[in-house]
């Protein structure tokens, strides 16, 4: 059985590297849809006329829920909430479940290595 406070920063830090996955990285199999999405649904200008507020990027018409979700899936602080809530809720019910220790395990080297690195000179 793992220590709980092991387990906590073992959530934080998969919390943070899953959100990263999800909101920032490039690698195209997550990059690809979410930049369609916002493409489709998003709107980021200074809204100023109401009809503004219905149009995405891309010129099509949008809605406040789609617009919502298309922010949430590229804002990091939105988006933390949520797989913080998931990971925390996958914990309580998998903790002694090993691919679940080494799902937090795996996500919890991988931010950590990321941090080294980006410190590292080139």
């Amino acid at each position: 059985m793992l220590s709980h406070w092991f387990v906590i920063l073992l959530a934080i830090f998969a919390t943070h590297r899953i959100t990263r996955l999800l909101t920032r990285d490039k690698m195209p199999l997550i990059a690809v849809p979410r930049e369609a999405f916002a493409q489709r649904w998003a709107v980021y200008e200074d809204v100023k006329a109401v009809e503004q507020q219905y149009t995405s990027l891309n010129g099509k018409r949008t809605n406040i829920v789609m617009r919502s979700l298309a922010y949430l899936w590229e804002c990091d602080w939105c988006m933390s909430v949520w797989v913080g809530a998931a990971i925390a809720w996958g914990t309580y019910a998998w903790i002694d479940v090993w691919v679940w220790q080494v799902i937090l395990l795996g996500a919890t080297a991988s931010t950590i290595t990321g941090l080294i690195a980006q410190r590292e000179p080139d």
